[in-house]
């Protein structure tokens, strides 16, 4: 996947994850980890980039010798001293944005990891995203009440889809934020979305060191788009891929059901494409697959009208698998739109192939079925796969070891098999886009057979 340039400098091996101080209490965890399978501050990292190429370029000549110092991210997990002591630590959890299969995954392992085996009791789940922390400054009522959380009330929430806690979109007020957690005497934050979410942790994290106030704020990477820089699957992801293939084969049934039939799907994926790549080859005949990161060209011999028109006479039927944000550069200049979280409302791409396609074949006096399928919020409000699960299970336990250790401003990535602490300011800096130079474009392109750019 393709990141955003950043400066590597900022995770030399001297740039260590922000902390509180010195951990000093002996963590809970000592009576059931074997001492090696704590985490060592300073020791313990993982490259950033595990490439040969990589590797070199981070290696600089020093008084006639070769020194290597490559960037790396801190490695997650337990440490064998904790910072907050367990008895009276309170902590807050948030998620926020759109939807995704696992939300409730993780929020049952914070709260089951916090309470059974760090022995923290206080615990609380803020509802409907960023907006559960609005109140009144005067009174200081809040708008929404916080649901207090242990393991009984979480028991089977894995079973269901969506947030227990409510989600949603804006209300980033970083500076009411830090406000209200200090009222509510907050120690330790768990912020749960994806990169606009990420970016206001970013925001509420530096308003509590401006503010010089002891909170813990820990970011864990959630989107079916896995659009989040430094993480190299969000959860969810896996569990929409899968999903999205239900809704693939289904539309290849319609087609080749049909003389010279047509199934069209548009899957999630609003700057990225790689939701929508993954599904198409796990399918593995897929004819068409569009994506934001290639742009499209409807007319001319090589152009994807006639190429479609030739495929269906060619095959018979053909399959076409569209990300939500491909193709916005075909739609009419008009006045811009934008969601809560200040995302760009983005037009329609399904429904303009459809009649796109649909008049292309009139026009030739070709006969056609074409069905279209859009599946929609079905890829985010779904439960998990099983290895999605597990996923979120590590992510939230990861989440835990670094807060309870002290760590802040960071989020828990995933890179190389290996989880990470990246520094939110590192998150908020850009998207992760499809790299169409890479394997998962390169399946794309020799299992559709379809051209590398439209031309």
């Amino acid at each position: 996947m393709e990141t955003t340039e950043i400066k590597p400098e900022i995770f030399l091996i001297e740039s260590l994850t922000e902390t509180f101080g010195q951990a000093t209490l002996p963590s809970p965890l000592k009576n059931s980890f074997q001492t090696g399978n704590f985490v060592e501050d300073g020791k313990d990292r993982v490259l950033v980039d595990i490439s040969l190429e990589g590797l070199l370029k981070a290696s600089r000549p020093d008084s006639g010798k070769i020194v290597f110092q490559p960037p790396t991210f801190e490695l997650a997990g337990p440490r064998e001293k904790i910072f907050w002591n367990p008895e009276n630590t309170k902590v807050a959890i948030v998620t926020c944005g759109g939807l995704a299969p696992g939300l409730n995954n993780v929020i049952q392992n914070l709260v089951t990891f916090l309470s059974d085996r760090y022995r923290v009791k206080n615990i609380y789940g803020v509802p409907y995203g960023y907006q559960g922390f609005s109140h009144d400054p005067q009174t200081k009522r809040f708008s929404f009440g916080w649901r207090r959380l242990d393991p009984f009330s979480v028991q089977n929430i894995d079973f269901e889809g969506g947030s227990v806690l409510g989600t949603g979109r804006g209300h980033s007020n970083h500076v009411a934020i830090v406000d209200a957690l200090m009222l509510r005497d907050i120690n330790i934050l768990f912020t749960i979305g994806g990169d606009g979410t990420l970016a206001g942790a970013n925001a509420i994290h530096e308003e509590i060191k401006r503010r010089k106030v002891p909170i813990t704020l820990i970011g864990i990477p959630k989107t079916i788009d896995n659009d989040v820089l430094w993480v190299s699957k969000t959860f969810g992801f896996e569990s929409a891929v899968g999903k999205a293939v239900e809704a693939l084969r289904c539309a290849q049934t319609e087609a080749r059901s049909a003389f010279h039939g047509i199934g069209l799907v548009k899957i999630m994926g609003r700057n990225c494409g790689a939701l929508t790549a993954t599904a198409a080859v796990a399918m593995n005949d897929i004819d068409f697959v569009l994506v934001p990161e290639v742009p499209i060209k409807l007319e001319g011999p090589n152009g994807l009208l006639n190429t479609i028109v030739k495929k269906v006479i060619d095959k018979g039927y053909i399959t076409i698998a569209v990300a939500e944000g491909a193709g916005q550069d075909l739609f009419p200049p008009s006045e811009i739109e934008k969601d809560a979280s200040g995302n760009i409302k983005l037009k329609d791409i399904g429904k303009f192939l459809q009649k796109k396609i649909v008049d292309e074949f009139k026009a030739r006096n070709i006969e056609t079925t074409l069905k279209y399928i859009d599946p929609s919020y079905m890829l985010r409000s779904q439960t998990t796969s099983a290895d999605d699960s597990v996923f979120c299970a590590k992510l939230g336990q990861n989440a835990v070891h670094a807060a309870m250790a002290g760590k802040t401003g960071c989020m828990i990535g995933y890179a190389h098999e290996r989880f990470t602490h990246v520094p939110l300011a590192a998150v908020a800096v850009g998207k992760k886009r499809l790299d169409t130079n890479e394997s998962i474009w390169l399946s794309v392109l020799a299992s559709t057979g379809q051209p590398a750019h439209w031309e």
